[in-house]
């Protein structure tokens, strides 16, 4: 990949990469150092790879993903960092915090494979054959991840009294 082609990629990825990396880091994405870190070891892994210049833009974009997605699982593993409990209470009530900041921290109550998979699909706007190939699993497999995620998800809300 040329260096103009590489910038076209970066500005078209970047931005939701790094969002993509923030969600899933969980309470880490406050050390904005580390999200960028993992982003730019993200882009030196795939430029390592050197995927052909014929290469479709989704499966560029998928493989990306797939670096990002192992990069955070293996720094979770390092660090053992271990998941929210369901239960936990929050310091603050829900009235004192604005509903997208209620989400995004009910999100974060999510499995990190529940909240990988609802990201690519919802925010990033990926197939379910795109979320397979990023996940290494069977596309058939994706609908129901999909769905479990989704009433977790609805149940945590409704848990925290957003939505009906």
């Amino acid at each position: 990949m040329d260096e103009e082609s590489f910038h076209a990629f970066y500005e078209q990825t970047a931005r939701n990469l790094r969002g993509y990396l923030r969600s899933m880091l969980n309470n880490q994405a406050i050390d904005r150092g580390l999200v960028d870190d993992l982003l730019q070891e993200s882009y030196f892994r795939f430029l390592k790879a050197g995927l052909p210049d014929s290469t479709e833009p989704a499966h560029r974009k998928n493989y990306l993903y797939r670096i990002a997605t192992n990069l955070v699982r293996d720094h979770r593993r390092a660090r053992k960092v271990e998941e929210l409990p369901e239960d936990s209470a929050d310091a603050t009530s829900a009235d004192s915090l604005d509903t997208a900041h209620d989400v995004g921290r009910a999100f974060l109550k999510l499995k990190q494979r529940e909240r990988e998979v609802l990201w690519m699909a919802y925010v990033e706007c990926f197939d379910h054959r795109e979320i397979a190939e990023v996940l290494r699993t069977k596309a058939v497999s994706i609908r129901p991840m999909l769905a479990r995620a989704r009433a977790r998800f609805g149940d945590i809300l409704r848990r925290r009294g957003i939505g009906a």
